[in-house]
């Protein structure tokens, strides 16, 4: 599978690990580093060209806007999709100016960052799908993020047992039930890899939602409940 060489931006440990743990749940995508500075993301681009970056604009030696500046004015030719806690508009159109894939603000709702990773996916193999375009071809390109909701939803993720996931509806039956993959696994006695699975299995089949809770400063979670 020729797969979407991806880096995670993100100075924050456990967050950076949410956000490599949902790109993992993605065949198509693979991880290729995590950076948690500006120098140290600069030194990926440069060596392993990847084809997306997901990143932070609040880091220890800059903002992640001045990444996509230098991105820019070196002809970085891969994506770049802004997870950040900056809220401000001239932050927002400045990064829309600049060509970002998409603008995430924290904290991310689980599902929207599902949404934007298909969507780039469905972006990248449009790009690839011809060597010339037609004006249909092109109208898609530039209606994919309008038309997102139209495309049918992702099949099932991988190593999923419908008895399982059976289990799992029927714990989020009462909408006041919350879990977290650690809490999952604890209960059904497994990995929290395999709980974390099952838990975004039902985000996509609908009958989960997932936030990210900041909890504790610098110490994030996904937080799932029924719908």
């Amino acid at each position: 599978m020729d797969c979407i060489t991806t880096l995670v931006v993100e100075d924050e440990p456990l967050l950076a690990e949410i956000l490599v743990d949902t790109i993992r749940l993605f065949p198509q995508f693979n991880v290729i580093g995590v950076a948690d500075k500006l120098e140290t993301a600069k030194k990926y681009i440069r060596l392993y060209q990847p084809e997306l970056i997901l990143l932070d604009n609040f880091l220890p030696d800059g903002k992640g806007i001045e990444l996509i500046k230098h991105a820019v004015s070196i002809n970085y030719s891969g994506r770049i999709i802004f997870i950040t806690a900056d809220n401000h508009m001239d932050t927002i159109s400045e990064a829309i100016r600049l060509g970002v894939f998409d603008y995430l603000i924290k904290p991310v709702h689980y599902q929207r960052l599902q949404h934007t990773l298909e969507r780039f996916s469905r972006y990248r193999s449009s790009l690839r799908s011809n060597e010339q375009a037609n004006q249909m071809h092109v109208d898609a390109l530039f209606n994919i993020q309008a038309k997102e909701l139209l495309v049918p939803a992702a099949s099932t993720l991988r190593g999923i047992d419908e008895s399982t996931l059976s289990r799992v509806r029927q714990l989020f039956n009462e909408r006041h039930i919350v879990h977290t993959a650690d809490s999952l696994s604890h209960l059904f006695g497994c990995s929290k890899t395999t709980a974390r699975r099952y838990l975004e299995q039902g985000v996509k089949d609908d009958f989960l939602e997932a936030e990210i809770n900041y909890g504790k400063v610098g110490r994030p979670e996904r937080i799932y409940h029924g719908k």
